[in-house]
């Protein structure tokens, strides 16, 4: 326990502090004045500042100029260490971002991660719309996304051959221009989306003008589908504006992103503190792109230095646009907390009712399945506070096995020996499937809850017995789309590898279908249905036209 002898020497100036346990960073915090701070921390009889003080076995601070420059490094060491005591940001879901690598020729890449050397653009409100926002910049940016060393590559790949890449990669653009081109980029995506409006219409237009109608209509199209994923995201401005929307509830922190007068991102967010250590967190720890202006319900004069270091402005409304944009962000941060308190509700039921240890906040649910014991798979799907975390999902790859019960011993020996252990684990299944889940957990020496629904009356299942629950009642709905969603990516992940086993057997047999041309073809194509509907110029780019021509053939009497 520290006593007040370490900070004796502590001078009354600007700066951070850091309590500190046995190397580890418990808690970091700033100060206009170090000393009078630290006073109030050793001098607490209550409280957090009292718990810090006991635990803490060390102190560190360093001093700085000014508050601006405390602030900012508050901020990124407690992004960087994440102590115990300090109030935390956390994701309610992983939301993904759109990368520039920093190689000499950049790629591009959607990431769920902000890990590796390059920018990162966002972070956007789903994937399905930063999917479609991606592949129409590639068509208007032409990029390149593949990591391949391009020293080594000897001609362009179907993606230029699509017009998605300049194909830089084998000297088809001077570099100066591709470099330019992606600075263009990186302007739309800080939120200048404008500019990809004036670039496609200057294209348009000047096609017209050369009478090449039909490269007219290509950009027409391009304008044409922007516009209609960017419309998908519900609020479209008359004014061009860049600015946030923030509003915060129950921990609960709610942000709309509008650049050029779009919406791109509605997040969601907890954190237990204050608004101004949102904003802090949420700007200066996570490095989120600034906006010229941002909207909140109330100001404070905590508020009014933070709006000086990030140099916007923070505005509260009182009507028109801003205020109308402000009540739809307060609507929807009451319907998000109204869902989480509702899910909370249920698991809290779930554990009574099934006799669990603990409320089951995160969920692994498990499924098996095969082709008469062909392409034996498990999928693994995780609902996380009741609700899917589909990033998390994965798909084992078990080999011809007949046995579920073998087969889910083997997956939880394969991913428990080296994952954390969920709150709760959910088999599809009756006693059988759960004695065998209980008997892997038992030879890794690990121990979890675990519990199955039989199909045939939703009968749940569990190690003490079963519980019958109405059709209606919310926990069994809540298994009933967990088992839902398992059988789901099981039954896709088999079906995909019978049908990918199907065109390698094909393959096997054709003429001028060698292992190499093999692998090409099925890294491009999942399925003979997705082969049949590529054009002919396609696979002749992909294998030549002597192969292609063997294959298409064989194909036509299938």
């Amino acid at each position: 326990m520290l006593t007040e002898d370490y900070i004796e020497n502590v001078p009354h100036k600007p700066g951070v502090y850091f309590f500190k346990y046995a190397g580890n960073y418990i808690y970091i915090g700033k100060a206009k004045d170090l000393k009078k701070r630290l006073l109030s921390h050793f001098k607490a009889t209550s409280g957090k500042s009292k718990l810090i003080v006991e635990e803490a076995d060390d102190l560190e601070i360093i001093i700085v100029s000014n508050e601006k420059e405390a602030l900012i490094l508050e901020a990124h060491m407690i992004f960087e260490h994440k102590p115990k005591y300090n109030a935390m940001l956390k994701d309610t879901q992983v939301y993904p971002y759109i990368f520039i690598s920093n190689d000499e020729i950049p790629y591009l890449e959607i990431v769920r991660t902000r890990k590796g050397s390059g920018t990162f653009y966002g972070p956007f409100t789903n994937v399905t719309f930063t999917r479609q926002l991606f592949e129409v910049l590639r068509k208007v940016y032409k990029f390149r996304t593949c990591k391949r060393e391009l020293g080594k590559i000897k001609k362009p790949c179907m993606d230029y051959h699509l017009g998605l890449c300049s194909g830089i990669c084998v000297g088809q653009e001077d570099t100066k221009d591709y470099i330019e081109r992606i600075d263009n980029l990186r302007n739309v995506l800080n939120g200048q989306f404008y500019n990809v409006i004036a670039y496609v219409k200057s294209k348009m237009e000047q096609h017209a003008k050369l009478l090449d109608f039909e490269n007219a209509a290509k950009y027409r199209d391009i304008l044409l589908n922007f516009n209609k994923v960017m419309e998908t995201q519900g609020v479209v401005l008359p004014e061009q504006v860049n600015l946030d929307v923030i509003v915060g509830r129950e921990n609960t922190y709610l942000v709309f992103k509008i650049r050029s007068g779009y919406l791109i991102s509605k997040l969601l967010f907890e954190l237990d503190g204050t608004l101004e250590d949102f904003v802090e967190q949420f700007y200066l720890s996570r490095g989120s792109e600034i906006p010229e202006s941002i909207i909140v319900e109330q100001k404070s004069k905590e508020l009014s230095k933070i709006s000086k270091i990030l140099g916007t402005n923070f505005i509260v409304p009182n009507d028109g646009m801003n205020k109308q944009l402000l009540d739809k962000a307060i609507d929807n941060l009451n319907y998000e907390i109204g869902l989480i308190l509702s899910n909370k509700s249920v698991l809290r039921q779930m554990k009574e009712l099934l006799g669990l240890r603990k409320v089951p906040h995160r969920i692994e649910g498990v499924d098996i399945s095969h082709l008469s014991g062909k392409n034996t798979v498990a999928s693994l799907i995780v609902f996380e506070n009741g609700e899917v975390k589909r990033e998390e999902y994965r798909r084992y790859k078990l080999g011809d096995i007949l046995d579920d019960y073998e087969s889910i011993r083997l997956l939880i020996k394969r991913r428990y020996t080296k994952h954390e252990l969920p709150d709760l684990m959910f088999v599809d299944g009756g006693i059988g499937q759960v004695n065998a889940a209980y008997e892997a957990f038992s030879l890794i020496g690990k121990d979890c809850d675990v519990i199955g629904l039989a199909k045939e009356h939703e009968i749940i299942v569990t190690k003490n017995g079963t519980v019958q629950l109405s059709y209606d009642h919310p926990v069994l709905r809540l298994l009933v789309k967990l088992r839902d969603e398992t059988h789901r990516v099981a039954n896709t992940f088999s079906r995909q590898l019978s049908t990918k086993r199907s065109l390698r057997s094909i393959l096997d047999d054709i003429k001028w279908i060698g292992p190499k041309r093999k692998k090409i073809l099925l890294e491009r194509y999942s399925s003979v249905d997705e082969l049949l509907k590529a054009s002919r110029g396609e696979i002749e780019q992909l294998i030549g036209k002597k192969a292609a021509e063997s294959l298409l053939s064989e194909l036509y009497y299938l």
